[in-house]
């Protein structure tokens, strides 16, 4: 039986692609499938999923005809997984050699807990660790984090898939930051989250991450705290921490990785 579903999904990723295969295939724990979506690709994101699967039989390839966008793909892919355990993955993150085995073993040992992340390590275009991403290790403080800034890094979670039917998993009414709010609709009903404190991922921060996140993102991150506070049941006098992202969105991008500093999810590497 298959412990560990991975869901990944790629669109023009021919840059990083291989690397984050390769992290996925050499994991020490085995018992895995890996569902993996093309999603229109127009680069030689195709071919190297095809020679991928073509060597490692628990890679399952899925080729959209057109764009359809990572929320629905997650669903698909959660709809067709035979895994006991969700496992996220982005086609340019880097998986540590153990992560899979250390989480498996966490929620092995914890049964009370319904998804376990774990710290990243940012890294840029040539792979070089930037800064580290830490994160609030207990269920309590994840929760009191939670309204100000995601407090959970998406591709290193891994899930019970049970636990998380009862939310009916992504809401495909969000193209974007569908994790975040997931997290919300999750915490309203009262499933338990925790993070490692343990690096077991490489989360790619490129030269464009920052101009990605435009300001119709920004506002779209405001509108869904606001749509979203009430599943942690947050007083009202504290809605003002829906307008952090606006801000963000406004101040000179020279000014942003001042401002990251602050950020009480990065760390310098020294």
């Amino acid at each position: 039986m298959i412990r560990i579903s991975v869901i990944m999904s790629a669109f023009n990723d021919e840059k990083f692609l291989i690397e984050s295969l390769e992290s996925i295939i050499s994991q020490t724990y085995v018992d895995f499938e890996l569902i993996l979506f093309d999603d229109g690709s127009t680069d030689a994101t195709p071919a190297i999923i095809k020679e991928y699967a073509g060597k490692d039989k628990r890679i399952i390839p899925i080729f959209n005809e057109r764009n359809l966008g990572l929320t629905v793909n997650l669903n698909r892919g959660i709809q067709l997984s035979r895994g006991t355990f969700i496992a996220r993955m982005d086609a340019d993150d880097i998986s540590m050699p153990s992560r899979f085995e250390k989480q498996v073993s966490f929620l092995d040992l914890n049964p009370e807990i319904d998804l376990v992340g774990s710290a990243s390590a940012d890294i840029n275009n040539e792979g070089i660790e930037i800064q580290l991403r830490t994160v609030p290790e207990k269920h309590e403080d994840i929760i009191n984090l939670l309204p100000k800034a995601n407090p959970i890094t998406h591709s290193a979670v891994m899930f019970r898939k049970k636990s998380f039917e009862s939310i009916d998993f992504y809401n495909e009414s969000y193209r974007t930051i569908q994790d975040y709010e997931m997290w919300f609709r999750a915490a309203g009903k009262g499933l338990k989250f925790h993070n490692m404190r343990e690096v077991l991922l490489k989360y790619r921060m490129d030269d464009d991450y920052v101009s990605r996140k435009s300001f119709s993102y920004r506002i779209s991150d405001c509108k869904l705290r606001l749509r979203c506070f009430h599943h942690i049941k947050l007083p009202y006098y504290r809605y003002y921490y829906a307008l952090i992202p606006v801000f963000l969105g406004l101040i000179p991008r020279k000014l942003y990785p001042l401002i990251k500093r602050i950020d009480p999810r990065m760390q310098d590497l020294n």
